[in-house]
């Protein structure tokens, strides 16, 4: 193997691939990246057994080959070396890094020890427009229950599906205290055909790293596309590959803990609720995280009591519609719920302090989040 190319796109690639590797004392290989010539590039892959991702870096071959590193070394040494062109050449039991004017030889072990990534056969495929998608994943992934007994909710539920005269992918993750939803337009490919799966947590947010990460000076790509097969789904985008096994089971059925009707609506503004959400939750009791929320006519008084610690109220100025209302909850859903809308204001709609609580931004995202009350 002999190849050739610049130190800013395998720094690229290799920061793409690289994050999955760990350390394995069974297999010690799953630490190391595969450098594989193909079609003129070279092909950089890493995989965990349970995910794979795979990189294109453009340049130039001198002789085929293939050869695996481990991947941080690579990873930290490529960081060191100044913009500009890089040889990889291999030299018996060792890749040779000419540049800088300086020759480096990392140990390695060879290529067919590596573990076989699968090549899935794309039967069901859509495209996503990618800046959507990723800020999608970002406002759903970090509800995802992190208990293993039920591994259904570990994932993040995906529904491809026509909703209305638009075909959309619906994401959705509960750990059953908190419920986060978002729905993604397909750019194209027909929905008509629902499907669905549970995608591991680790596997969409490697997905979002992918699509915030990559870069081409040439052509940035607007859209992914996303394909499933079997008990397994790809996503690509422009030079990289992600696959991933699928979880297996059934997600419940969410739809039936959203409420419809509500008695009492409240618009307020984002910003200053979660700063008086942030000041409660130091008064909020140990272990149950616990702030009350009452509406009135015009106002949302956001409030905490603890008897070692003290009391704390704020009240804000809201558009309220319907009766006096109030409802408890645990402050950390209540934050990141509203950490991860963009909007100026939400609206936060009630039925009682019984039921879930649903919170929206203003702008029509497609978002909505759910959060259970803390029946006292």
């Amino acid at each position: 193997m002999n190849f050739a190319c610049t130190q800013e796109n395998l720094l690229q690639g290799l920061s793409l691939v690289g994050h999955i590797t760990g350390k394995n004392v069974n297999l010690p290989i799953l630490s190391n990246v595969l450098l594989k010539t193909e079609e003129g590039s070279l092909k950089l892959c890493t995989t965990n057994l349970e995910m794979a991702v795979s990189a294109l870096v453009r340049g130039r071959v001198e002789a085929p080959g293939e050869f695996t590193v481990p991947a941080k070394l690579l990873l930290d040494y490529v960081t060191l070396l100044s913009p500009g062109k890089v040889e990889l050449r291999l030299d018996g039991d060792a890749l040779e890094i000419k540049a800088d004017g300086k020759v480096t030889k990392i140990k390695g072990m060879s290529a067919s020890e590596f573990p076989l990534i699968p090549k899935l056969t794309k039967e069901t495929g859509y495209k996503l427009d990618a800046s959507v998608l990723r800020q999608a994943i970002g406002q759903v992934a970090f509800a995802v229950s992190m208990s293993e007994s039920r591994p259904e909710l570990s994932g993040v539920a995906c529904y491809f599906q026509q909703e209305g005269s638009a075909d959309q992918l619906i994401m959705a993750a509960t750990d059953s205290y908190r419920l986060s939803e978002r729905s993604v337009p397909l750019v194209n490919g027909s929905a008509t055909v629902a499907t669905k799966c549970i995608v591991p947590a680790r596997a969409i947010q490697e997905v979002a790293r992918a699509l915030s990460a990559y870069k081409d000076e040439v052509n940035t790509p607007e859209q992914a596309e996303w394909a499933m097969a079997e008990s397994q789904f790809v996503v690509t985008y422009g030079n990289v590959e992600l696959v991933s096994r699928l979880i297996e089971g059934s997600f419940p059925d969410y739809k039936q803990i959203i409420p419809t009707q509500f008695h009492t609506t409240c618009k307020v503004d984002r910003g200053e609720l979660a700063k008086a959400i942030r000041a409660a939750s130091l008064f909020s009791k140990q272990g149950l995280y616990d702030v009350h929320l009452e509406i009135d006519a015009e106002t949302l008084t956001v409030s905490s009591a603890d008897m070692g610690t003290g009391t704390h109220t704020t009240s804000l100025k809201a558009e309220v519609e319907g009766p006096v209302n109030k409802v408890t909850l645990n402050f950390k859903y209540v934050n990141d719920g509203l950490s991860i809308m963009s909007s100026e204001k939400v609206v936060l709609k009630l039925i009682d302090g019984m039921n879930p609580v649903v919170i929206t931004p203003t702008e029509s995202t497609g978002f909505q989040y759910v959060v259970m009350p803390i029946r006292q």
